[in-house]
């Protein structure tokens, strides 16, 4: 299976010059994890709820600090046709649990969680077509 058959669509943008609590309420209202963005250089960056927590947990006020003080400015990305083993072995080596996913024309193709790749696995393991019991 690959990645582009379970990735989230519904991306969350943001700007780097939003707020962090701008970032938070954000993420709360779609009830998602990560927000993207563009760095300086046009590239992909990202913001999660760990640079959010980490930012809290440094006192940081969340009305003054902006996401570009916290984002990851040169995320990783993935093509569509990753295979999801290939990218959760990526995401454990780098300490990622979002992985931004870029289509052929360089644009935003999706978000692959962890959560994601999970349930996906889950299916994986417990469908009997690929565990070979019956139906």
């Amino acid at each position: 299976m690959v990645i582009g058959e379970l990735l989230s669509r519904s991306v969350l943008t943001i700007g780097p010059a939003s707020t962090l609590r701008e970032a938070a309420r954000a993420m709360v209202a779609r009830r998602v994890g990560s927000a993207v963005m563009h760095n300086e250089e046009g590239h992909p960056a990202i913001i999660t709820e760990r640079d959010l927590m980490r930012a809290f947990a440094a006192d940081g006020d969340l009305d003054a600090l902006s996401v570009e003080d916290y984002m990851t400015r040169d995320a990783m990305t993935a093509s569509p046709s990753w295979d999801i083993i290939d990218a959760a072995e990526r995401m454990k080596e780098a300490g990622f649990r979002h992985l931004i996913v870029m289509n052929e024309t360089g644009t935003v193709a999706g978000v692959l969680s962890m959560r994601d790749l999970v349930g996906a696995l889950l299916d994986r393991v417990t469908d009997p077509a690929t565990t070979g019991g019956s139906s």
